[in-house]
């Protein structure tokens, strides 16, 4: 049988918090929970720990060495549980907290639970996300811009500034809780007294109330109310994408963090430009002389008329391209679902010969001539 001293890197003159502390550090390291763990060496620390903490049980190894009667050490008596002792902890004493098991192996688990109440607060108090409609026109798709959006909610209340208490009062610790955010509470199971720790619903676990509610909002710290809210539109956000503004949603409970803003975006159609994807398509109606001969036209563009060079012998369906008189997509302060990277699409003119519908005399004379000649 191993030397438990030797085991937990101990002299014999170690004293009770000496020990403890070694055996936190050692099974903290050799958990078999934890990467790299070792179940045999974790056993025998925890071996070890069974007896060297107990005054009685260290007094009898200490008087009769490695092979003194254990009186059931390691087994799953009233002490231990498949060889892990949780009197160390507290089980069977008044006050014990379950916190403290998962402090001893926080990197094992992953961090402990209860380093996340505040975050579970923030998620509690934090207000609701909201959703609605905004129709932007086609250039304001293409090139972004600045829209007002007006919606109903539930903002901070301007009055207490959002902590929910009449601005002469104040805030004071919450009666329940004492001013601690939490509530604990014990309870009797098979190996003691257990204390759950939960957030207190009275104070939402912010330790503090409105020691009178403010009148304006009766101490919810949010009050609903009209507004405009200037929001960036985004160049590129195409028909049906959301742009999510961040913060802009329903304001969160006594002072917790605001809730998004989803708007669903709905383009206006344009009579001349058509969309794919980052390019824009626009059908230039061209006489057949003109496309026989070739000419200089003036286009439409998002950015105002370009003049552009037709070459002469283009025929019906034949593609000319502007680059980067497309759809621009940048980088802004907002995000949009399906929302694309930096750059410039083009405008491509897609040629459309406008035949004449009847000939006259003279004009049918020189088509008959230019067929002849052809």
């Amino acid at each position: 049988m191993a030397d438990y001293y030797q085991t937990l890197g101990l002299d014999k003159s170690a004293s009770a918090e000496e020990i403890k502390r070694a055996y936190r550090k050692l099974a903290h390291q050799h958990h078999p929970d934890k990467q790299g763990g070792d179940e045999k060496k974790f056993k025998e620390i925890n071996e070890a720990y069974q007896v060297l903490a107990d005054p009685k049980k260290r007094e009898q190894y200490d008087r009769f060495g490695p092979n003194f009667a254990q009186g059931g050490f390691g087994g799953q008596g009233s002490q231990g549980f498949d060889g892990f002792d949780f009197s160390q902890f507290g089980f069977g004493r008044e006050g014990f907290d379950v916190e403290d098991i998962f402090d001893m192996f926080g990197g094992v688990f992953g961090g402990s639970p209860f380093g996340g109440r505040t975050r579970a607060r923030e998620r509690e108090n934090r207000g609701a996300d909201l959703e609605t409609a905004a129709e932007i026109s086609f250039y304001e798709s293409a090139r972004g811009g600045v829209r007002n959006v007006e919606i109903a909610n539930l903002f901070s209340c301007p009055e207490c500034g959002g902590s929910g208490a009449k601005p002469s009062e104040g805030l004071i610790d919450c009666s329940v809780c004492s001013g601690k955010g939490e509530i604990r509470e014990t309870s009797a199971s098979l190996f003691g007294n257990i204390t759950r720790i939960r957030e207190c619903n009275v104070c939402k676990g912010s330790g503090q109330v409105p020691k009178v509610n403010c009148p304006a909002c009766l101490g919810e710290g949010r009050k609903k109310a009209n507004r405009k809210l200037e929001i960036t539109i985004p160049a590129g956000i195409a028909n049906g994408q959301v742009l999510v503004v961040k913060g802009k949603g329903q304001a969160g409970f006594r002072g917790g963090p605001a809730g998004d803003l989803y708007l669903r975006i709905k383009v206006e159609p344009d009579k001349k430009f058509k969309r794919l994807g980052s390019d824009l398509l626009y059908e230039l109606p061209l006489k057949l002389t003109d496309a026989l001969l070739g000419a200089r036209v003036r286009v439409p563009t998002l950015d105002g008329d370009k003049e552009i060079e037709i070459p002469s012998g283009i025929h019906d369906g034949e593609e000319l391209r502007l680059k980067g008189y497309g759809i621009h997509s940048g980088r802004n302060p907002a995000s949009a679902r399906g929302f694309g990277g930096q750059g410039k699409g083009d405008q491509i003119v897609k040629i459309k010969l406008v035949m004449p519908r009847k000939l006259g005399g003279k004009a049918k004379k020189l088509v008959e001539e230019l067929s002849r000649e052809l």
